[in-house]
């Protein structure tokens, strides 16, 4: 059973199968929502000026309003009908099949959206999470007073583990940090590998930077989702992720390239300036001369 203090509004159904890779933004249609047969005239106008967004495979949608300089959210189902009421302290940060996470205030918290309609009561009557991200792999990343694990579909612990740092599953692989121990594990809390680095860093979806200090330079390398070796620890500067171009700006001894989602070079490291991808392009220097390229690493017009 979950701690005292840690039920959300109860899971009564199985969660929908939700796959190992993150959800897709929502792409907002910019349509105004047309009004129910239900609810006051005053609810049904406020209703009338909202925006939802694309509604996903059951019909569940995000709703948001803007009103008087207060911006709220709530979610609409098949019908329009709102489930979870449009509120100014409500923001929906995810709706995959039945279920919804939304943060309430300072609290995070799993909605069933199939059991009729949640008010602004219901909401406030569950203590909810300190921090909790969807579900992915069958389990969801929550964390409680500082102390981060996961949860099944019915909201107990899926595994023993608790941790003071975790990733949510992705590829059925997470980082978590127990303790001072960077370490690797599947979707149901089986040791993948530890990692034996001064830092272990999010990166791709498909691998994570790892750094040692020595001597007090900052050297970085790559390892795959299992923890084995892309790179040794070779870059002295290593930026984000990008993942609309899919690449990675690296540094190497006073020159700059780009790698890819699996930290391969993708543009040759021979840039003595490079600027991150703005728009498609990234402004480099090359023997002294100034130009942009594309993500492929061909020259583009500014």
């Amino acid at each position: 059973m979950p701690r005292p203090g840690l039920i959300v509004i109860p899971l009564l159904v199985l969660l929908a199968v939700v796959g190992c890779d993150p959800p897709k933004e929502p792409i907002s249609e910019n349509k105004q929502m047309p009004s129910t047969s239900s609810g006051s005239e005053e609810e049904a106008a406020i209703q009338s000026e909202a925006a939802v967004d694309h509604s996903n495979e059951m019909g569940f949608a995000k709703i948001s309003l803007r009103r008087d300089d207060v911006y709220q959210e709530g979610i609409v189902d098949s019908n329009r009908k709102e489930v979870v009421p449009l509120l100014p302290n409500l923001l929906v940060n995810d709706i995959t099949g039945r279920l919804a996470l939304v943060q309430y205030g300072r609290k995070f918290l799993f909605v069933p959206l199939d059991q009729g309609p949640v008010s602004q009561e219901d909401l406030e009557s569950v203590n909810g999470f300190q921090y909790a991200m969807p579900y992915s792999c069958g389990v969801a990343l929550v964390v409680v007073d500082d102390v981060w694990f996961f949860i099944n579909a019915d909201g107990d612990k899926a595994f023993d583990g608790e941790f003071v740092f975790a990733e949510s599953f992705h590829h059925d692989r997470a980082l978590v940090k127990n303790g001072e121990q960077d370490q690797i594990l599947d979707p149901k809390g089986n040791l993948v590998s530890e990692l034996h680095y001064d830092q272990v860093s999010p990166q791709s979806p498909l691998c994570w930077q790892v750094t040692n200090i020595v001597n007090g330079e900052y050297l970085s390398g790559f390892v795959d989702l299992n923890g084995a070796e892309i790179t040794g620890l070779i870059y002295d500067e290593v930026g984000y992720y990008d993942p609309e171009v899919n690449r990675i700006r690296v540094g190497q001894n006073d020159l700059y390239g780009f790698l890819d989602d699996r930290a391969q070079i993708a543009i040759p490291i021979e840039y003595e300036y490079a600027e991150v991808f703005h728009r498609g392009k990234a402004r480099v220097t090359l023997r002294g001369r100034t130009f942009f390229i594309s993500p492929e690493g061909n020259e583009v017009p500014e």
